[in-house]
């Protein structure tokens, strides 16, 4: 930690920003490692700025999958509650755009859940108030993961980008991290639930001895999947 002597990776865990990867993102996606715009080869108006949002939500999810309860209920009472709760960012991006006349886009707004690191800020604690699932991971998360997911990419009012669809990094949910300590979910199953809903494999502690094939495995099976199902996906790989 800090030490002249360290492994360059473990410096600061700066590092650990180079063991990213990202397949089929899309220009505006608001957050690392997809971030980027189109070329300015591609622009229509190169001195046009264009922006989108990113959001952290975690609690938000909590208490409006409480509130939905049953997966039947996900696209009426969660679709509407983050619509609703949506639409005055998102309006608020579109005044902000309005006001540099004609020389700013409002992109739209990355839908997806993003856990905080705060209490009741866990993704996988949220989806675990859906009745069908008993633990994140287990039977039912798929299913619930997919009907969450179609509810984020069609909210009524809202421009949706990038992944909009659930971000599962295990070392910025707590819930996560206490499955993954416990042995209870793997890359595995989180690659399977990616299958449904993005975002890849985030914030996946490996050790910090890990040869170059071992990484190079799971970033593929990320592009495969991505590639397969024409899906956003990323990977990022935290040596510890």
């Amino acid at each position: 930690e800090g030490s002249d002597n360290a492994p360059p990776h473990l410096v600061n865990g700066l590092g650990n920003f180079r063991f990213c990867a990202t397949a089929c993102c899309q220009p505006y996606t608001p957050y690392f490692p997809a971030g980027r715009s189109i070329s300015l080869s591609d622009a229509s108006d190169e001195k046009m700025i264009s922006f989108a949002l990113g959001l952290e939500n975690g609690k938000l999810a909590r208490r409006l999958l409480r509130e939905t309860n049953t997966v039947d209920n996900i696209s009426s009472i969660f679709r509407n509650g983050m619509a609703k709760a949506l639409s005055p960012l998102s309006n608020l991006c579109k005044a902000i755009a309005t006001d540099f006349d004609g020389n700013c886009n409002f992109v739209g707004i990355d839908t997806s859940l993003n856990p905080s690191l705060d209490e009741n800020g866990s993704v996988a604690e949220a989806i675990e108030e859906i009745d069908i699932v008993g633990k994140f991971g287990g039977r039912g998360s798929v299913a619930t993961a997919a009907e969450i997911t179609k509810a984020l990419k069609s909210l009524p009012g809202i421009d949706h980008v990038g992944y909009s669809g659930l971000m599962l990094p295990v070392c910025e949910d707590r819930r996560l991290a206490e499955l993954a300590d416990g042995n209870d979910i793997d890359t595995t199953t989180l690659l399977g639930i990616s299958s449904v809903c993005g975002v890849g494999l985030d914030t996946i502690p490996i050790p910090g001895n890990s040869s170059v094939e071992e990484m190079m495995s799971l970033i593929l099976d990320v592009g495969s999947l991505a590639y397969r199902y024409e899906k956003s996906l990323s990977c990022r790989l935290l040596l510890c």
